[in-house]
């Protein structure tokens, strides 16, 4: 048996704000993040392997994502503190 490749991907992106560069877009541009880690054929076939892969990266890929977004929202000075953005 070969090798496996797991991709996580995380996008946040602005949707229905006027003034955007594309009509889904808003005044932030998205965060892409994305990770690629390649697991052998014994680990593809024991679900504890693939479990731990799964949740160590996407976990890893997912904070990135959020790091990235709430720090060019607090550059775009659209942090409202308490408050959630809805």
């Amino acid at each position: 048996m070969g090798r496996y490749k797991v991709r996580f991907h995380v996008e946040i992106v602005p949707i229905g704000e006027s003034g955007g560069p594309d009509p889904e877009g808003g005044i932030l541009d998205g965060v892409d993040e994305e990770a690629v880690r390649t697991v052998s054929a014994e680990q593809a076939v024991s679900i504890d392997d693939m479990e731990e892969t799964l949740l160590e990266n996407a976990y890893e890929v997912m904070r990135r994502a959020v790091g990235k977004h709430l720090s060019a929202v607090s550059k775009k000075g659209l942090s409202t503190g308490s408050e959630r953005l809805l």
